[in-house]
């Protein structure tokens, strides 16, 4: 992993940990791409007119909206642990990105979140990282996980 690089690294920096949400965050999604291109071939198998093709036409469309929008938010989105801090890159659709990060040194408290029979059976949930200084409410949240409990006794051995 100490071969990965990315913007903004330090000098001596090495990457320790890089975390990808799980992969059922696609299920959800991928659940309604799947009905509208139901809805749109049936239009088409139980309408036989123009109105049905043009149905058709706009249902792949939202589909292929819908689908393309969580995978690239999906596949944009990271969490990497570095020797010198963490941060925590949160892709929300096309034109929003979140990039929050804090020195190893400022954490004060890790804890993880699995809450829920699809998280637990598949191991996935939440981090939640408090740093010195921030408010109670203000903590870093890294949503949907794999392992986040592992993920937490990293970052615990990497600042002690």
């Amino acid at each position: 992993m100490e071969d990965y690089s990315f913007n903004g690294q330090r000098e001596g920096e090495k990457v320790l940990e890089m975390v990808r949400n799980h992969p059922f965050v696609l299920f959800w999604p991928g659940l309604k791409a799947i009905f509208f291109l139901v809805l749109g071939i049936a239009t088409i198998v139980f309408f036989s007119s123009q109105f049905a093709g043009l149905v058709l036409i706009v249902c792949v469309a939202i589909a292929l909206g819908i689908f393309m929008n969580s995978y690239y938010n999906y596949s944009q989105s990271v969490f990497l642990v570095t020797n010198q801090r963490v941060l925590n890159v949160n892709q929300n659709g096309f034109f929003k990105r979140r990039i929050i990060e804090t020195d190893i040194n400022k954490i004060q408290d890790v804890s993880s979140d699995t809450s829920g029979g699809f998280k637990t059976m598949l191991k996935f949930g939440d981090l939640v990282i408090r740093t010195a200084g921030a408010s109670k409410d203000e903590a870093i949240v890294v949503k949907n996980i794999a392992n986040p409990y592992e993920v937490q006794q990293r970052i615990a051995k990497i600042k002690d």
